[in-house]
């Protein structure tokens, strides 16, 4: 098969995400020039699905699906193998062992994991004051925070509130600047609810002059220089004692990394 002529269809009687991310994950494995990925989705009838069958046919197409009613699933596998298509049920295989082993019957309605529920607002409602708390907004506010983040310039703090809120934790950052004094608010919040994090001064360097570039500004020597910023964590660690704080080095960790450890603290507190 000429590498330029990959078809890939993704097949869902749901939103196909399941199956597309698995597609994406497998394809990116590989060094192909040009994959034509067509997504079929809501596929709700065996007309429809036949349709989609003919079409990989003709292209020699690999079929990627999701399809939790068992009529479409069965008729998906049956004209595959009579058509010599390649197609793989992500989650059929999943649905029978969990069916067998639980000795109970899954319900077969498309969509269910995307149901709306209360974790689902949990996490808007923590989108939403993450950005309304970023950068020291709000911060007669922050007692009603999860997680209270605290670091010097390009510590990763907006990534991780954000990170957070995705897990249904609300969290407010506020940047350390200078020898700037931190609002008494901070002092009423709950000490395991406060995290203070610290870097390398190379790597911060690094990140601020990566950060200029882009802006297009000039470098700041105040701004970018290591032992200015070994001044500013030193001052950011003068602070974190004062509030008691838990210190995270995130020099050498991913976002997940430094969420997990919070999360975890905030959950065995």
């Amino acid at each position: 098969m000429n590498d330029k002529n990959f078809h890939v269809f993704v097949v869902s009687d749901s939103t196909g995400e399941t199956a597309e991310k698995v597609a994406r994950a497998a394809i990116s494995q590989f060094a192909i020039p040009e994959v034509r990925l067509k997504r079929f989705l809501l596929i709700d009838s065996e007309l429809k699905l036949r349709e989609i069958i003919t079409e990989a046919s003709e292209k020699k197409a690999l079929v990627i699906f999701t399809l939790v009613k068992d009529g479409l699933r069965n008729i998906m596998l049956q004209e595959s193998a009579e058509k010599g298509i390649v197609s793989i049920d992500i989650i059929g295989p999943v649905l029978n062992s969990i069916a067998n082993i639980l000795n109970l019957s899954p319900e077969r309605k498309p969509g269910l994991i995307h149901r709306v529920n209360d974790e689902y607002f949990k996490r808007i409602d923590a989108l939403e004051y993450a950005v309304k708390h970023d950068d020291g907004q709000r911060i007669d506010e922050v007692l009603e925070a999860d997680a209270l983040i605290l670091g010097i310039s390009r510590t990763s703090k907006t990534p991780l509130c954000l990170f957070l809120a995705q897990r249904g934790f609300k969290a407010a950052n506020i940047p350390i600047i200078d020898s700037q004094v931190i609002d008494d608010t901070v002092f009423n919040v709950p000490r395991g609810k406060i995290f203070g994090l610290i870097s390398d001064a190379g790597r911060i360097s690094n990140l601020r002059k990566e950060r200029l570039k882009r802006m297009g500004l000039g470098l700041s020597q105040d701004y970018v220089s290591k032992e200015s910023i070994e001044k500013e964590l030193a001052h950011s660690m003068s602070i974190y004692a004062k509030l008691n704080a838990y210190i995270i080095d995130i020099t050498d960790k991913s976002i997940e990394e430094v969420a997990a450890d919070i999360i975890s603290r905030i959950n065995n507190k």
